[in-house]
């Protein structure tokens, strides 16, 4: 038990219930005073009891009659017996609050009632940010109670308290309060009572009740209404069931026919809901300002409105709209504790008068509960948008472990960040620094695949030269935004974040960039989040580039093995072989399985022994071993003519690992003979065998016409098929596009994956070139479309190509070395030639000429002109054209149709040309794309010197 010695107004001191003299209590607080200033607090009471003054039964009677005392002089207790204060006596306990104790803590759970006996004690809710500013609410004197709130809301206090004083506080545990109930039930007509006092107090909306006995029969009866708003504060709902029953609430406790809850859209400061009642309408969007509930969250002021129809405010728009008839309308804002405005509730239509005094009351303290709902639901929805990004999080770091093929890796990259920041598109470019480039590996929603900029330019440039966060609410307001790419493509950027990509060392080696974020900008979140998964991602790009270094370094030298005209094989230190490229193969006349692992003494055979004499010596001594002009004897009985060179294989750290055995095959002229039969007609390759000047290093200028093709989706075709079904798919389709070449006496180039090169006019030029290059590509697509047939018959898709053709001056000739050496053209032509094939990709077309061919034909083939491009690289302008048939080709509706545009499109006639474009965009592919850009022209105008030419941005 605690007896201090406390003086406060109301309440007698615990020497006055023990019943001795002034003399003997003097003595005891003279020897309670020296104990305090040594540092020992102890009660007067348990000083008294330690000198044997008084005995344990006094002094517990003593106390007993002075907690008596104090329970009838405390507001929560009046009106109780005797005997029902005897009984909750039982119940309490005392606590001591020393000056600036905090005994209730906001946002905890607690389980006592307190009632201050002496002392002061301070209510205040502290703001949850950083900050923690705190806002009093009230004081708490002498007989007045605490706590009361947590009872009805399983604990939960919604403020803090801190003693302005040492406070003596009467404590009864939440169990034992529910016990006093039953015992005195005025008690909890008391706690009611306060408690509907303080909601008032709090809501600042009953002051100025006439009544204080209706108004707190009327807070009683609404008591439950409010408690109720606990199930909003659960949380377990959407933005439509929230707003659902917080209206259903409001329109009960107002006796309305109708209500809404109006909601503050920060970005474009509407008013929003997403339920009216009554209305089909499933969201309505008030403009600030606008009718009555804009005016309310204009002024922040609420507004009870007799007739509607009377007020200028009122839109009656909508009930003409509806057949509703309004009348009465109470309207008000609904605030946070920082005062702003977050929202309006509205109330329409009493079903029994107008609304009065006490329902604006009523309806204050209702929006402030409102608020504490809708505030928690946004924090509510923080919390799971912050998990639900914390989970992408962990998907991107575990999908950036999942594969290191580079490619792959930033497609997943890409896609994450897209759906991550709810953007429209995003980006990531990787750092060239031999170029000192930007590189977009891939950009979401553009057709061009890949966008090399200087670092220094755009947006990306400025954050990859600074390392900078840019977050910009509109690209096209900024000084340092491209719009170049936004004219050629004709997306429209607004919104842009942009964060570097830092390597471990702490470089840039890119920069990720998201793009318009839907249904508004960029936050500060959305900077931290980027950040966050830029540093994952750059481990991981670090990762996939050594991971691609590594197996392009491997490719790479396995291509160069297998390019070597010299046959290689390495053993290891037991005669087994290890690696055997292409040409070795073929020397041995062996497949790879079954030359692979097996012991070179048994590939040799019989009559090779010198040569296995020689593998040993080099085994032994680890020195190589070179001779010249040997015979060899192969599988079949065939004889080679051979240079060998035997070489000990050395590990980095010096170790043995058996050897390299390189065979050098010097039927020189057999072996060029059958090597330019492949390239060229038999004929040429005979002509040039005679010419000896042919047959060495260096080049002959002279006019040629070059040819391009490459099958359309190849990649994609690829990997629907087994290796093998590659291969056999590539042997067959290029045994036919080489017979046209060469029926045409055309020469081979070059393969390039599935990409053919042909020249005409090398290593003799010869008057028609140009037309047999135009007849090549239109047998070709003849021949292609055999080879459809038969794979339709197949139940195969078919394939499709694209042919470029240039004419103009190259250098042909054989570039290399003495001993390895290919025959080869360079020129301008060559790279417009492959351009112009490429572009066949984005016009729709199959074949395409440049202005030089076109001249050469004369009246052999019906041609029509396409576009001016300008080259990347190239100063001048090209002219292209489309071959669409042989001489007496008729061009179709849609094709003239073009051709008229086109002049108009020349002509910036760009309404007249869209027109002539949308008339056959569905039946001719060039229409679409001249159709995108004159949309574009009309949107955003050409600079006055435009001369119609397009840039091809590829290289």
């Amino acid at each position: 038990m605690n007896g201090t010695n406390e003086t406060s107004s109301g309440f007698r001191k615990i020497g006055e219930y023990l019943g001795y003299g002034q003399e003997v209590i003097g003595r005891a607080l003279i020897n309670q005073q020296q104990l305090a200033a040594e540092g020992v607090k102890k009660p007067l009471g348990e000083l008294l009891l330690e000198s044997h003054v008084i005995t344990l039964e006094i002094l517990t009677a003593a106390v007993r009659n002075q907690r008596l005392d104090r329970l009838k002089n405390c507001q929560i207790f009046s009106g109780l017996s005797d005997a029902e204060l005897q009984t909750i006596c039982g119940f309490v306990q005392e606590k001591t609050a020393a000056a600036g104790e905090e005994f209730i803590t906001q946002d905890t759970v607690g389980n006592c009632l307190y009632v201050v006996a002496t002392g002061q004690a301070l209510v205040f809710r502290r703001d949850r940010d950083e900050a923690g500013e705190e806002f009093p609410l009230a004081t708490i004197g002498p007989g007045e109670c605490l706590g009361e709130m947590g009872y009805f809301s399983a604990g939960r206090h919604s403020a803090s308290s801190r003693a302005l004083e040492e406070t003596q506080l009467l404590e009864i545990d939440y169990t034992d309060l529910e016990r006093a109930f039953k015992e005195a039930p005025v008690l909890a007509r008391n706690v009611l009572n306060i408690l509907t006092l303080r909601l008032r107090q709090l809501n600042l909306r009953f002051l100025e009740s006439t009544q204080k006995g209706q108004s707190a029969e009327r807070s009683l009866k609404n008591l439950q209404t409010f408690l109720d708003m606990s199930e909003i504060l659960a949380l377990r709902m959407d933005i439509e069931g929230l707003i659902e029953k917080i209206v259903r609430t409001a329109r009960q406790l107002m006796n309305a026919e109708r209500g809404s809850l109006f909601l503050l859209d920060p970005m474009t400061q509407d008013l929003w809901t997403q339920v009216a009642e009554g209305e089909e309408n499933r969201e309505i969007r008030v403009p600030a300002g606008t009718g009555i509930v804009g005016w309310v969250a204009q002024n922040n002021q609420m507004v009870n409105i007799a007739d509607a129809y009377e007020d200028d405010r009122f839109n009656q728009a909508v009930d003409r709209n509806t057949a509703y008839r309004t009348k009465s309308v109470l309207c008000g804002p609904v605030k946070n504790l920082l005062g702003e405005t977050i929202g309006v509730v509205q109330v329409i239509n009493k079903k029994d008068g107008v609304f009065n005094r006490e329902d604006e009351a009523l309806f204050r303290a209702f929006a402030y509960q409102t608020t504490i709902a809708v505030e928690n639901f946004y924090l509510y929805r923080k919390m799971l948008a912050s998990h639900e990004k914390m989970a992408i999080l962990l998907d991107v770091a575990t999908s950036l472990t999942q594969t290191l093929d580079l490619k792959n890796l930033i497609s997943k990259i890409i896609a994450k960040v897209t759906e991550l920041l709810n953007a429209e598109r995003s980006s990531l470019f990787l750092l060239d620094r031999e170029t000192d480039e930007l590189c977009s590996i891939e950009a979401q929603g553009v057709e061009v695949a890949e966008i090399r900029f200087p670092r220094s330019s755009g947006l990306a440039g400025y954050v990859a030269t600074t390392g900078a966060v840019l977050n910009i609410k509109d690209a096209h307001e900024d000084p340092r935004f491209n719009p170049a790419i936004d004219r050629q493509t004709g997306f429209r950027t607004r919104a842009v974040l942009s964060v570097p990509l830092l390597n471990r060392q702490g470089e840039i080696i890119g920069v990720t960039q998201a793009i318009n974020k839907k249904g508004g900008v960029f936050e500060q979140g959305d900077e931290e989040l980027l950040k966050a998964l830029s540093s994952q991602m750059a481990v991981a790009l670090e990762n996939a580039q050594l991971y691609e270094r590594t197996v392009n370094m491997k490719n790479y030298l396995e291509s160069v093995q297998e390019s070597i005209s010299n046959s290689i094989l390495t053993l290891d230190n037991q005669y087994r072989v290890v690696t055997a490229n292409r040409a070795a193969l073929q020397l041995f006349r062996q497949e790879a399985a079954e030359i692979l692992k097996r012991d070179i003494r048994e590939l040799l055979c019989v009559g090779n022994e010198y040569l296995i004499r020689h593998i040993d010596q080099v085994y032994t001594t680890h020195r190589a071993v070179v001779e010249y002009d040997v015979d060899m004897n192969s599988l079949g009985g065939r004889k080679s003519s051979l240079n060998l060179n035997f070489l000990p294989l050395v590990s980095h750290k010096g170790e043995y690992q058996g050897q390299i055995l390189i065979f050098e095959d010097i039927s020189r002229e057999k072996k060029m003979k059958s090597t330019l039969v492949r390239y060229m007609a038999k004929d040429i390759v005979e002509k040039v065998l005679e010419d000896p000047e042919r047959l060495g290093l260096g080049g002959v200028r002279s006019k040629a016409t070059i040819l391009f093709s490459d099958i359309r989706g190849f990649t994609g075709m690829a990997e629907r098929l087994s290796a093998e079904q590659t291969v056999d798919f590539l042997n067959d389709y290029f045994t036919r596009m080489v017979e046209v070449v060469f029926r045409q006496r055309g020469v081979l180039d070059k393969y390039i994956g599935d990409a053919l090169m042909a020249v005409f006019g090398v290593p003799y030029v010869q008057e028609d070139d140009s037309v047999r290059a135009v007849q090549t590509a239109r047998e070709m697509i003849s021949a292609l479309a055999g080879l459809n047939t038969r794979r339709r018959e197949a139940g195969l898709e078919p394939v499709l190509i694209g042919i470029g053709i240039s004419t103009g001056e190259i250098l042909s000739g054989n570039i290399g070395s003495e001993k390895r050496m290919d025959f080869t053209v360079i020129g301008d032509d060559v790279n417009i030639a492959s351009r112009l094939e490429s572009l066949n990709k984005l016009y729709g077309t199959r074949i395409l000429i440049s202005e030089s061919t076109h001249r050469e034909l004369g009246q052999r083939f019906v041609t029509r002109p396409i576009d001016h491009v300008q080259i990347k690289g190239k100063k001048e302008l090209v002219q292209i054209f489309e071959v669409l048939g042989d001489r007496g080709y008729r061009l179709s509706p849609a094709e003239e149709s073009f051709c008229r545009g086109l002049a108009a499109y020349r002509q910036r006639d760009f309404a007249g040309a869209s027109r002539l474009f949308g008339e056959s965009v569905d039946r001719d592919p060039p229409c679409r794309v001249f159709l995108t850009r004159c949309q574009h022209f009309l949107k955003d105008p050409p600079l006055p010197d435009w001369n119609g030419v397009w840039v091809c941005e590829e290289k």
